[in-house]
């Protein structure tokens, strides 16, 4: 057992080969699981949660969290018991009723937080501001006693509310975004710095919607929202968020952009708070976000870190915060990447039986300093979704692996340990409170398929309220960033939203008859205007790209015309590298060959190619051709270019056939798929750009480029060598081709033989590829079965194998032609040459920076006033604080300690585990603390001023397949609903 958990020492080519074959043959488990083995299994989380539970309340339950190693509690966040309030809904999703009542009653009692004591803005508000509102609204399901009123009034409630409103202060700030610490008692404490994370700005809707809705005080909900379209308003040009900001400039502060710690938690609220609080608003941002995302930083599955101004890789590393983005892909309905994505993270989980915090995607390991695994649950909450969603038994399968592994590896005697070393499976002193409030409970739910909290809203409970009666236990239970769940239907249960969406409606337009007379007007309509793409009649459609190219070539005469009259000036710049060595001629050289790429690509699409339809005549007559019919091969191969070059395929013609391979993608990208069905081109050229596709992948495959060596020293000299033979291949065109191989063996480097042979290879083949008759009317009889309803087509081969051989010599390659062949190989190789050079850099200056101290247990209570908004880039403490003679009462000490903490906190403020990173050395020696004058907060006037600035943000009308699926069945239920509406 302890084999499987640990490093199996698999090179990462083999890990990587069989991760290749789940994404082909998509992702399925080896096991069945039947019923009874998935309840066994939930019963198995349910010790292993009432395990840790027990050895929280027997050893810590004074303390913020437990030290499961010396079974003892240590205090971390604020010294409010935080992992009882973390665990109390977790208590009534495992149906432990009785424990709830008695916690709950317990907090009631004795929970009191006005204290003088500073506190994390953002981790208050997702564990305790959100696991007492969850706590509330379980607690007629957990059978206590309601007061009246409730879900709109009680004890847990007013709790909730009464922590939220000593966050409010941190709200007040020139941008509307909050502070990343408060003091609960006396507010932003003075001289608090001003730099706050992404995720400690964008992580209040769902906790401050769920409380104005229940209390009827828009505020709470107001200011998150505020805090949140100000942040959209910072984002860069190219739609990316940085990782810490200025609140009241708005100035980013740290510049490298992800979705990994410091930004995850904002796309998962836009997502999960726009199905809460019905603002579909927010999730058009996400869609927006998400497009950004993408397009710079998903690289084959992967996520990787760009700066968020231009979108180059910064860090090729995956976090294990990263997570969650494939359960967030699975709320939306887009299961298929978030598959393919989790298959990954999957597959670095067994590699070593935990997440390390930071995994080299380049080395294919654990990041040197970053091997600890904290417990976290993002992993397994991704798999609960995606099972959900699914019902793939390869995730369930990986649950079970999970809890082996948490009860092999990291169980102790009175709890569950942190991993200090995923690789040794060395332990930690601690247990985050996470792991029974998040951990558990996800595992629970992946294998306890009828709990209440996958209650889709199909039943619920009739409630009597003052006003009305309402439904609740309804569902959907959507999570907060915590995994506290929030019953979605009790929010209409109390006072009514302040936006009612039927006041400005005119109900008229939408009776019966109006909107039968509507449907009929644009059927007419649209009936009158259409006219078939593929009909020669539609000119317009057809000549509307060659106008556009006409129009723009005029535009760029004129303006060359007017700039030749004008006076230029020439000025002498001398530019310099990052090691400061001249790079100007590398620069010239550089705008050159991107302006040679520029005119050629413009010269392909100005080039007019003459519409001519293939019909199936056409074909017909093309496939009754024989050998027999020509003079010469030579003859035979003309006539089938001729042919070929003479049809061309429309736009629509080349996706609806399907003439793209898709399995093209796993290896060039979905790049390849839009240029090849980017244009209306001629058979030919679309044969010509398959084969060309088809060398490359030889080429990549052939030289391992899906993967990176485990040698990390041999990368770049190895991609160095890979891109001179590419270069060097163009030179080949004069050399006869079956003295090729013998040529090239006489080099001295191996390596270098190897990589040329398989350039060499790939090369021959497309050149045989090139006057292959056989596979050209094998790729007209693809056109030809997808375009009608014919069973089949027997082909008569033109030429036979020797005289394909004779005609591929007779066809040199052009210079241009050899140096555009191997592109898609070339752009890949400088690719991954890039991100092995930022990752030597990297691990450079990771060497430079010496290792952290390891602090006493003392300083342990220094995490109470750590700020969790800036989990990302807090920095280890520098600025030593006096000694201070403890004083005998217990308070005393905690405040004493308080103090220490307070004055040792530098920078944006970070965790013990985060010192020694390069951003904190940013932090450390450039974003000073800004001294910020902390004035009297009044409620009113910060109510006042975000109701101000939310009026400019008004909500618009967006199209409904925001919150659905384009499947034929929703698209069928607004055509009844518009043709026959009195049937509604």
């Amino acid at each position: 057992m302890q084999q499987q958990t640990r490093n199996t020492g698999y090179p990462c080519t083999l890990i990587c080969a069989v991760l290749l074959v789940l994404l082909s043959n998509g992702v399925s488990g080896q096991k069945q699981y039947s019923k009874a083995r998935k309840l066994e299994l939930r019963e198995d989380v349910r010790r292993m949660f009432q395990h840790a539970y027990d050895g929280y309340l027997r050893h810590a339950s004074n303390y913020d969290e437990l030290r499961p190693l010396t079974c003892d509690g240590h205090d971390t966040w604020g010294s409010y018991s935080l992992t009882l309030i973390d665990a109390l809904d977790t208590l009534a999703t495992m149906g432990n009723f009785t424990e709830f009542r008695r916690a709950a009653r317990l907090l009631e009692e004795k929970m009191d937080f006005d204290r003088d004591i500073n506190v994390s803005v953002f981790e208050t508000n997702i564990r305790i501001v959100g696991g007492l509102l969850s706590a509330h609204l379980l607690s007629k399901r957990a059978g206590v006693e309601l007061e009246p009123g409730w879900p709109c009034k009680g004890p847990l409630l007013r709790l909730a509310e009464d922590v939220a409103r000593r966050l409010l202060p941190a709200f007040v700030t020139n941008t509307g975004m909050p502070y990343g610490t408060v003091n609960l008692r006396y507010g932003v404490p003075k001289g608090e710095t001003s730099i706050t994370c992404t995720a400690g700005v964008g992580t209040f809707l769902i906790e401050f919607g769920t409380l104005s809705r229940l209390t009827g005080k828009t505020i709470y909900e107001d200011v998150a929202l505020k805090a949140v379209l100000a942040l959209w308003a910072y984002r860069s040009p190219i739609g990316l968020f940085g990782n810490h900001i200025d609140v009241q400039s708005g100035r980013w502060t740290a510049l490298d952009s992800g979705i990994g710690a410091g930004v995850d938690s904002l796309f998962e609220y836009l997502v999960k708070a726009s199905v809460l609080l019905n603002r579909p608003e927010l999730l058009e941002l996400f869609h927006e976000a998400r497009a950004a995302i993408d397009k710079y930083m998903r690289k084959e599955d992967w996520y990787v870190w760009v700066g968020m101004n231009k979108g180059r890789v910064t860090l090729p590393v995956f976090q294990s915060l990263e997570a969650f983005w494939p359960g967030i892909l699975s709320i939306i309905g887009d299961t298929e990447p978030a598959l393919r994505t989790i298959s990954r993270y999957i597959g670095v989980w067994k590699k070593y039986g935990f997440l390390p915090e930071f995994y080299n995607i380049a080395a294919g390991e654990a990041s040197p300093n970053r091997e600890v695994y904290p417990l976290r649950p993002e992993l397994i909450e991704s798999a609960m979704y995606l099972y959900r969603a699914t019902g793939n038994e390869y995730l369930l399968e990986f649950g079970e692996h999970m809890l082996e592994t948490l009860e092999f590896s990291a169980k102790t005697k009175c709890g569950y340990a942190t991993i200090r070393n995923v690789v040794t499976h060395e332990k930690e002193n601690r247990m985050e409170s996470f792991f029974l409030a998040e951990t558990s409970k996800y595992l629970y739910l992946l294998f306890d398929e009828e709990n209440f909290l996958h209650n889709d809203g199909s039943g619920g409970e009739l409630l009597s309220t003052e006003d009305d009666v309402c439904v609740v236990q309804a569902g959907a239970y959507i999570f907060n960033t915590e995994t506290h769940p929030m019953d979605m239907s009790a929010l209409h249960c109390c006072h009514a939203h302040n936006e009612d969406i039927y006041t400005s409606l005119d109900l008229q337009r939408f009776s019966p008859r109006a909107i039968l007379e509507r449907s009929k007007k644009r059927q007419v309509a649209l009936q009158e205007q259409w006219v078939p793409q593929c009909h020669p009649e539609n000119n317009e459609f057809f000549n509307k790209e060659d106008e556009n190219v006409q129009a723009q070539d005029s535009g760029k005469e004129q303006e060359r015309e007017q700039s030749g009259a004008s006076t230029t000036m020439a000025v002498d710049i001398e530019v310099f590298d990052e090691f400061q060595q001249p790079a100007g001629d590398l620069l010239v050289s550089n705008f050159e060959q991107i302006r040679e790429e520029r005119e050629v690509n413009e010269s392909l699409h100005r080039k007019v190619v003459t519409r001519n339809q293939l019909t199936v005549s056409d074909l017909d007559e093309f496939f009754a051709q024989r050998r027999e019919s020509f003079a010469s091969a030579s003859e035979a191969l003309n006539y089938v270019k001729t042919f070929m070059a003479n049809y061309t395929m429309d736009v629509a013609f080349i996706q609806g056939l399907q003439l793209y391979d898709s399995n093209m993608s796993s290896v060039l990208g979905t790049g390849a798929q839009k240029e090849y069905e980017s244009r209306m081109r001629t058979l030919w050229q679309l044969y010509e750009l398959q084969q060309q596709y088809v060398a490359n992948i030889r080429v990549i495959q052939g030289l391992g480029l899906l993967t990176f060596p485990a040698d990390g020293d041999r990368i770049p000299s190895h991609l160095t060598e890979v891109l001179d033979s590419l270069d060097k291949s163009a030179h080949l065109e004069h050399i006869d081709p079956q003295d090729l191989e013998t040529r090239v063996s006489n080099t001295s480097s191996p390596q270098l033989v190897n990589i040329r042979k398989v350039i060499l290879k790939a090369r021959n083949a497309y050149a045989i590829a090139m006057v292959n008759t056989s596979a050209m009317q094998e790729f007209a009889i693809r056109i030809y079965l997808s375009g009608t309803s014919e069973a089949g087509v027997r082909i008569h081969p033109l030429l036979e194998d020797a005289e394909l051989s004779q005609e591929a010599r007779k066809r040199p390659f052009k210079l241009a032609e050899e140096r555009d062949l191997f592109s898609y190989a070339r752009r890949i190789v400088d690719f991954r040459k890039r991100m092995a050079e930022t990752v030597d850099r990297l691990q450079t200056l990771m060497q430079d920076i010496p290792p952290p101290k390891r602090k006493e247990a003392t300083v342990d209570s220094q995490d109470a006033n750590a700020d969790a908004s800036t989990v990302y880039t807090q920095t280890q403490a520098q600025v030593a604080a006096p000694a201070q003679k403890p004083e005998p009462s217990q308070e005393a000490k905690q405040s004493t300690q308080i103090q220490k903490g307070k004055l040792a906190e530098n920078g944006s403020g970070l965790g013990e585990e985060e010192s020694g990173c390069v951003w904190s050395q940013l932090v450390q020696t450039i974003l000073r603390k800004t001294t910020v004058q902390r004035v009297k907060f009044d409620e009113a006037v910060l109510q006042e001023n975000t109701r101000k600035a939310l009026e400019k943000h008004a909500r618009k009308e967006l199209p409904h397949h925001l919150f659905a699926c384009h499947r034929p069945e929703y698209i069928e239920g607004f055509a009844y609903r518009d043709f026959y509406p009195e049937a509604l």
